[in-house]
């Protein structure tokens, strides 16, 4: 169980929205704007330019790329206090990926230039946006080990904790994760079908594991679900 107890960390030591809200002065507030995207709306796609970056007050945002036949592969599922469009720190050139609003949400868009500014005035918010960058880079390597090393199904179980250690709610022994995504963005985070997720789900809920609909997804035994990562398949 690695992936996920190495993935905690990343949640829980980063809280931009905080820093930002006591460490900058009404200025910040000026640089930035607010927008509401509805369920479905893209934010950019590839080949616009890397001029603006974004961060989450709520809602999920998902960031991807296309492969050649027009495939969508998902490479992160973003939440509230998340910041994406990050390149465009340390680059200008072209966006190679695209963000769409996996359910309803609300960002602030800040200029490239007025982000710099605000890194290069505080320090606290300049150390965070390094901390988030070099946390991406653990999580790609962390993923890339779970699809060289783990089975679908582990991967799929692996993806539940790490879910419900960013963003579930705890209810009594249960875990609730609301708004939570379909079947298919599943698949393409775990690099699997949505039949197997489909699956995988299914034998979950059979055992009593979880129950899920399309508004929520409740783990009714969290340890139960921990202990599905070593055992055999």
């Amino acid at each position: 169980m690695q992936m996920a107890e190495q993935s905690l960390w990343y949640a829980e030591n980063i809280d931009l929205e905080n820093t930002l809200k006591t460490n900058t002065s009404a200025e910040a507030e000026f640089f930035a704007r607010k927008v509401k995207f509805r369920k479905g709306d893209y934010i950019y796609l590839p080949e616009e330019n890397s001029d603006t970056i974004y961060f989450i007050y709520s809602g999920k945002i998902k960031i991807g790329t296309y492969r050649d036949n027009d495939k969508e592969v998902i490479t992160a599922m973003l939440q509230k206090g998340d910041v994406f469009g990050e390149v465009a720190i340390i680059t200008d050139q072209k966006r190679k990926d695209f963000a769409q609003a996996a359910i309803d949400s609300e960002v602030s868009v800040f200029r490239q230039e007025d982000f710099k500014k605000l890194m290069s005035e505080n320090a606290t918010i300049g150390f965070l946006f390094m901390k988030i960058m070099s946390n991406r880079v653990m999580e790609m390597e962390d993923r890339l080990e779970s699809l060289v090393f783990k089975d679908s199904k582990t991967r799929i179980i692996e993806f539940l904790l790490l879910s419900i250690h960013k963003s579930g709610q705890r209810v009594g022994y249960e875990y609730v994760l609301r708004n939570f995504i379909t079947h298919q963005d599943i698949a393409n985070l775990t690099s699997t079908s949505r039949q197997t997720v489909t699956m995988v789900l299914n034998d979950l809920r059979n055992e009593n594991i979880i129950q899920f609909d399309r508004k929520r997804l409740l783990v009714r035994d969290l340890e139960k679900l921990k202990s599905l990562i070593n055992s055999p398949s």
